[in-house]
């Protein structure tokens, strides 16, 4: 009786078709998308923050020199309730 090489049959050892996954994974998890931020790029957002502030709080000043600036009392309580959570 003889007996036929597995590999042949099969095409493939699957021992090494296993390893060849694993090693495929480690491969995969070793490699990560990174970002980068510039200090110029973070300096630029910081600049801009500071301007939408600063844009908020001259038309809040407008609105309250006209008269026009109304305070909701709901949303007061609302924060001051999340504050004392």
């Amino acid at each position: 009786m003889r007996i036929n090489d597995i590999n042949r049959i099969q095409g493939i050892n699957q021992y090494q078709k296993m390893n060849q996954k694993k090693e495929d994974i480690k491969k995969s998890e070793e490699k990560k998308d990174q970002v980068s931020i510039s200090e110029e790029a973070k300096e630029l957002l910081e600049k801009s923050k500071d301007l939408t502030r600063r844009e908020k709080i001259n038309q809040i000043k407008e609105q309250i020199q006209k008269g026009t600036y109304t305070i909701d009392p709901k949303k007061v309580a609302d924060k001051i309730l999340d504050w004392l959570k």
